[in-house]
């Protein structure tokens, strides 16, 4: 299991730098999007509804394929016929992002009158549309990536990516003056290009293949997973469609940059781990010592997850500033201690959820999610009129916490793993206490504060000690890895040491 634990961790280092690369992008981008000069606070609202009606229609075109890939593509029954599994879900999924892109790209009009009501919109989400379409195209031959533990590949054509959008959102924004339209042009030619680019390790993967009784039985499994991929992302947007209706647009563009901060922690943590540790999760279901595996991944992951919390809740306030120079922005920083608490309970589903994955019991993640889906929306129309942004990003943390632990409730029926709760709640507990304090300090000159914050996010490891947090045999590997990575001289020869990490399987 050590060894299966060290390529984790090196796959999810190598996925993390990706997404550490995509935030980066997208922190860069923050002060032009609330710069008065090219973007006004309600423009930006209106980037953050188009932005996550871009997620929605993923999800919708996905169909649940890149999870039926994933669960195929390692079948003992279908081991010598991958290249025809993977040429099946692609040119099934090319078909329907066609008809997706034809039968919606003429109701543009129609859906900006829908969410902003008026029609001045309409040109913006025809891109969206195209862009979310050759989107899921490209979450096919990312999902093969990973499948083949291709992490390099994977984060250098996603790299690529990264730094064709930015150039072309910067030159269309600054240059040609084209507003919200020129991030989304930008999107499309970006996601079009490395399509383009990853046409030859498309074509060497595939071969001709269709098998109507397969076909069926990948469908009949992911279209469960579809309906819970799109209530999926609809739980965690339904917040800032909830704010379009009942409040301002300002209130959205606040929301919005809150949400954009603390999504570091989901793309670079949860994202990264999830990418790592999806088809291995999948992989070792066979494998005697799984459940402990499976529980230590919980735990670990939990802890890197509460400890990015406690840093992102601390500096926050100092981090808007930065971000964004109007003051109009800086109170955002109220409901970012809320909504990265949210992202705790997100990474937990990740991982808990696999016991039903491996149960083969979608259609019970489809009906949770609808579920607390349902709840969100109606926490949100409950608690947006009291407390405004902070109503809704309480009511994303109610949901996010009730649909992982239903998600734990079942799994555990049908798939039991001794996780470490205990650890969990301790884990918890300490970091709430550590993220919300930050509230309480940003009143004190700078020097200080960041004297007090610091000590704070130091004391996090140390405090979980007292609670007897770490086993004997965790406290040593700590302290290997410490002095291992303390020796500077060493550093080239340790990195090296990670590409000879082979798994025991």
């Amino acid at each position: 299991m050590l060894k299966s634990i060290k390529i984790s961790l090196k796959d999810t280092l190598i996925y993390g730098l990706g997404n550490i690369a995509v935030k980066v992008v997208g922190l860069l981008l923050i002060p032009i999007y609330t710069d008065k000069k090219y973007f006004s606070i309600d423009e930006f609202g209106v980037l953050g509804i188009l932005e996550i009606c871009g997620l929605v229609l993923t999800a919708s075109l996905a169909s649940g394929l890149p999870q039926s890939l994933t669960r195929w593509f390692w079948d003992k029954e279908h081991k010598e016929n991958q290249k025809g599994i993977f040429f099946m879900s692609l040119s099934t999924q090319l078909i329907v992002s066609l008809t997706f892109c034809l039968l919606l790209i003429p109701l543009s009009g129609t859906f900006s009158v829908l969410l902003f009501s008026k029609p001045d919109w309409s040109r913006v989400i025809t891109l969206v549309i195209l862009a979310s379409g050759i989107q899921a195209i490209n979450n096919i031959i990312n999902t093969l990536m990973r499948l083949q533990s291709k992490s390099f590949l994977y984060s250098i054509t996603n790299l690529f990516k990264l730094i064709s959008v930015l150039s072309l959102t910067l030159y269309f924004i600054l240059s040609k003056k084209m507003g919200l339209e020129g991030i989304f042009l930008a999107q499309v030619i970006g996601n079009a290009l490395v399509v383009l680019i990853l046409l030859g390790y498309t074509i060497k993967n595939s071969r001709v293949f269709f098998d109507k009784s397969i076909f069926k039985s990948m469908n009949v499994y992911g279209f469960p997973l579809l309906l819970a991929n799109i209530s999926a992302v609809l739980l965690n947007v339904i917040d800032r469609f909830s704010l379009n209706s009942l409040a301002l647009l300002k209130y959205v563009a606040l929301y919005t940059l809150a949400f954009k901060i603390t999504s570091v922690l989901k793309l670079v943590i949860v994202d990264s781990i999830r990418l790592a540790l999806g088809p291995m999760m999948i992989k070792r279901i066979d494998s005697p010592d799984n459940k402990r595996f499976y529980s230590k991944v919980l735990l670990y992951s939990s802890y890197v997850m509460m400890f990015g919390i406690v840093g992102v809740s601390l500096f926050s306030y100092e981090l808007i500033k930065i971000l964004a120079d109007s003051k109009e922005y800086w109170d955002a920083v109220v409901i970012i201690p809320v909504l990265s608490l949210s992202i705790f309970f997100i990474n937990m589903k990740e991982v808990t959820v696999y016991g039903l994955h491996i149960a083969k019991k979608t259609r019970i993640i489809g009906i949770i999610v609808v579920f607390a889906t349902i709840t969100s929306f109606a926490l949100n129309m409950l608690l947006i009129p009291v407390w405004s942004i902070t109503g809704a990003a309480i009511a994303t943390l109610l949901s996010q916490f009730i649909y992982w632990y239903a998600c734990y409730y079942y799994s555990q029926k049908v798939f039991y793993i001794p996780y470490e709760i205990r650890k969990i709640i301790v884990l918890l507990f300490t970091g709430a206490v550590l993220s919300f304090s930050s509230l309480f300090f940003n009143g004190l000159d700078l020097l200080p504060r960041m004297i007090i914050k610091t000590g704070c996010l130091v004391s996090f490891p140390f405090i979980l000690y007292l609670f007897n947090f770490y086993e004997s045999i965790e406290l040593q590997a700590i302290r290997g890895f410490v002095v291992k990575w303390s020796k500077i001289k060493n550093f080239k020869s340790n990195l090296n040491s990670l590409k000879g990490i082979a798994d025991d399987e």
